[in-house]
């Protein structure tokens, strides 16, 4: 029976070491961002960091380019709902405002976008300066919690989720 018990104790170890490796492993490999590219519609984005004597700005742009070619196919596919979900959770009036940058964007959104990512003046704001191909050009204000980054939609604080 003691047999039995160690036997026991031995696999139940080892199924908690396995189930903590792939738990760590899931944790590691997991994408932060609660937001992700759809299939369609298709957009064409390229990010690009502004000219800087400084390496943040790469790392920055490396940080938001999944976010900013979100937004504008989020922006093409022309639902305020679907656009609010990726502005920071602690703005009001999300929707609203994600309705009037559809009214504003929409239509240049299918055409090739050029995103400049300004040069970081404080680590959890950023700028983004978004060219659409009729030379209409939008500043995009990013505001990030926790290692995700969001749009500044609609009121609040961008300093205090």
């Amino acid at each position: 029976m003691a047999w039995l018990s160690k036997n026991r104790l031995w696999a139940l170890t080892a199924a908690l070491a396995v189930l903590a490796v792939a738990a760590t492993t899931w944790w590691l490999l997991r994408d932060a961002a609660p937001y992700a590219l759809r299939k369609s519609p298709a957009v064409q984005v390229t990010v690009h960091a502004a000219k800087s004597d400084y390496p943040e700005v790469k790392e920055l742009t490396d940080d938001v380019e999944q976010l900013v070619k979100v937004y504008v196919q989020r922006l093409e596919a022309g639902d305020a709902a679907d656009l609010a979900r990726i502005g920071a959770p602690w703005y009001t009036g999300r929707e609203r405002a994600a309705q009037q940058l559809i009214d504003q964007y929409s239509a240049q959104a299918g055409e090739p976008v050029e995103a400049l990512v300004q040069d970081p003046v404080v680590p959890y704001l950023a700028v983004v300066e978004i060219h659409f191909a009729n030379g209409q050009q939008q500043a995009l204000h990013l505001s990030r919690d926790d290692d995700v980054w969001w749009l500044q939609l609609g009121n609040g604080d961008p300093v205090a989720p």
